[in-house]
């Protein structure tokens, strides 16, 4: 019944492909993953040696030969990645704010990454705590300027972004929700963000 309603907003041009996209996603990662898949698009990753930690949701955007997916807390990155691969690009998803150790754990990832590897970080800021296994920081678009600018980013080799609005950040109270056009705003609040990105190069 949804596939048919949809097929018609669609055919009368009532509903955008775009926004059908959108609304698969959570709330909270609708700004970002665009704004993720713009920055993939303006690099060769078709033959990027990538690793993403944690999970594998963007995978398609990548030559399978190329690609490399390590779970958290399985993998931690708070110890050296023993791994002898270097890397072109490590995505690292919603997981720096599980790290008792945040500024260890992205020295351990500069170190796997090769000269000019580039680093997808994408971190919550105005949202409830949820562990997984714990949940330990938060950071402002500034705060995580400087955490990576401490490791050794510069930071005119950064793009740092931030997405929210105050009646988002209601809307996850209780559960996360998906993204609906009908009751949800993607307006940008500055000083009230859900999440928090940075785009980095490592230049040597």
């Amino acid at each position: 019944m949804k596939r048919i309603i949809k097929n018609i907003l669609l055919k009368l041009d009532l509903i955008s492909f775009k926004t059908i996209s959108r609304m698969r996603k959570h709330l909270v990662r609708v700004i970002s993953d665009e704004e993720i898949i713009t920055y993939i698009h303006s690099i060769n990753q078709k033959n990027m040696e990538t690793l993403e930690i944690s999970g594998d949701r963007w995978e398609r955007f990548f030559n399978p030969n190329n690609y490399n997916s390590l779970s958290y807390p399985e993998i931690n990155i708070e110890k050296p990645i023993k791994n002898k691969k270097r890397y072109d690009l490590i995505i690292l998803e919603h997981v720096l704010e599980h790290i008792s150790d945040p500024k260890l754990a992205v020295l351990n990832i500069w170190n796997i990454l090769k000269p000019n590897g580039r680093l997808i970080i994408v971190t919550p800021f105005l949202i409830k705590v949820h562990d997984s296994p714990t949940d330990c920081t938060r950071w402002t678009k500034e705060g995580l300027k400087q955490l990576l600018v401490q490791v050794g980013f510069s930071d005119k080799d950064l793009i740092i972004g931030q997405w929210g609005n105050r009646a988002a950040v209601k809307a996850n109270f209780k559960k996360w929700v998906k993204f609906n056009p009908l009751l949800h705003s993607l307006k940008n609040e500055e000083e009230f963000p859900l999440a928090v990105w940075a785009f980095a190069q490592k230049k040597v």
